[in-house]
């Protein structure tokens, strides 16, 4: 099923923190914004779309990251060109195989962009040069062609990632407006990504504190099907942050957070399929039976519903959003749970999804008889996945029990 809708009121849940509330959060007419969101007050930061071609990572993502972006929802395109930079000033295109050479952000990790999106050729293979055991520095060894939003080629190599600083140089294809230029790590601290526009021949400080955000609103190219790849409009999610889509509710006002798969390995999981353009009414319709739970990096839970989304004249998404576990709300008298297990029976492995809410507690596997054949202290607050090798378990009935000085979560499961 299906359904359009404009307006939700907003309702009041006995059994949440908050009041479940409207929110709706814009790009602009023909998405000339993306926009970075915080669940926990509704803080937005918009921020022009165009402004940038290249992305470099910053240490949001992890002081090593080496992965590169290209601007793909405003329609940069990116292709390998030749494993051999000295090609460099003899670069031609004729009967160059464009389809076969292209590449493309991954849109499931922030950490994979297009120079990396290809299958490498060793374990130091990083896309768009070679680690160095010895000086830790990656040098640069490939030769790409860009296509910029305003449809200028460029040849480009990235020169080395040495000591945090990412050095690099374009020029037009025939070698005319050569630029060498440079992103430096440290300057974006505590941010995802350093930004560079070729077009400007300008570094740009765009983005928001890691910290500060859980959800991005924007348009990223996605695989839809056969390798035909496509510009959508959707959400993606910062790192930290897991969701679990539910499908096929009944009742989309009356369901737990409690039970299913959070997934903190995808960034993609609400994505943009949450909609869908009815070509004869030309109207975007939502899906009425879809529910989100995204686990923020405080370990609160949040339940985020879509209810209407504006298209390209408005470009606004509209959603309602409630507060469904929150760490350390000792009035509520809130225990920690087990929210998952599988697989239920298990032969090898038993991933347990669980949300804790004190710093210490204790997860343990008992046989029937009361022995406890596994335990682990837990440290993290909020919501923990944790996968445990049961393979030499004995068959039978156990039971995995969380512990913290005040609640005690029991489930039971089946090793076979």
């Amino acid at each position: 099923m299906k359904r359009k809708i404009l307006f939700i009121a907003a309702l009041i849940c006995a059994n949440s923190f908050t009041a479940q509330v409207v929110d709706t959060v814009s790009t602009g007419a023909g998405y000339v914004n993306e926009n970075y969101y915080t669940l926990n007050n509704g803080n937005e930061v918009a921020i022009t779309r165009s402004d940038w071609d290249l992305a470099f990572a910053s240490n949001g993502l992890g002081g090593s990251s080496s992965s590169i972006r290209i601007n793909g929802g405003m329609g940069t395109e990116c292709w390998l060109y030749s494993n051999d930079t000295t090609q460099w000033s003899t670069l031609d295109t004729t009967g160059f195989s464009w389809a076969t050479n292209q590449l493309v952000n991954a849109d499931t990790s922030w950490t994979v962009g297009a120079f990396e999106n290809k299958t490498p050729a060793s374990s130091f293979d990083l896309g768009w040069g070679t680690y160095n055991m010895i000086t830790h520095a990656v040098n640069g060894d490939r030769i790409f062609i860009l296509k910029l939003a305003n449809g200028d080629y460029k040849k480009l190599v990235i020169n080395s990632l040495i000591g945090g600083i990412f050095s690099f140089r374009y020029a037009n294809l025939d070698g005319s407006n050569h630029v060498n230029a440079s992103i430096t790590k440290s300057n974006y601290s505590g941010k995802n990504f350093g930004y560079y526009s070729i077009q400007n021949n300008q570094a740009l400080d765009r983005e928001p504190l890691s910290s500060s955000w859980d959800l991005l609103f924007t348009k990223y190219v996605t695989d839809l099907g056969g390798g035909t790849y496509y510009a959508v409009t959707g959400v993606l999610v910062n790192d930290g942050v897991s969701i679990a889509q539910v499908n096929n509710v009944p009742d989309v006002n009356n369901i737990s957070y409690i039970g299913h798969i959070y997934d903190s390995t995808k960034i993609n999981v609400i994505g943009h399929d949450w909609k869908s353009f009815n070509m004869s009414t030309f109207q975007y319709e939502i899906e009425d039976s879809l529910v989100y739970f995204a686990s923020v990096s405080s370990g609160d839970i949040y339940k985020i519903i879509f209810t209407g989304f504006g298209g390209s004249s408005t470009g606004d998404y509209i959603f309602t959003k409630e507060k469904v576990f929150a760490v350390g709300v000792e009035d509520n008298k809130i225990e920690s749970k087990i929210l998952n297990v599988y697989p239920n029976p298990a032969t090898d492995n038993i991933n347990i999804t669980f949300a804790g809410t004190t710093a210490n507690i204790q997860l343990s596997i008992y046989d029937i008889s009361g022995k406890e054949v596994f335990g682990q202290q837990i440290k993290n607050q909020g919501l923990n996945q944790e996968k445990i090798a049961v393979s030499s378990l004995k068959k039978g009935i156990y039971f995995i029990t969380l512990t913290t000085e005040n609640s005690k979560s029991t489930q039971k499961i089946i090793i076979q």
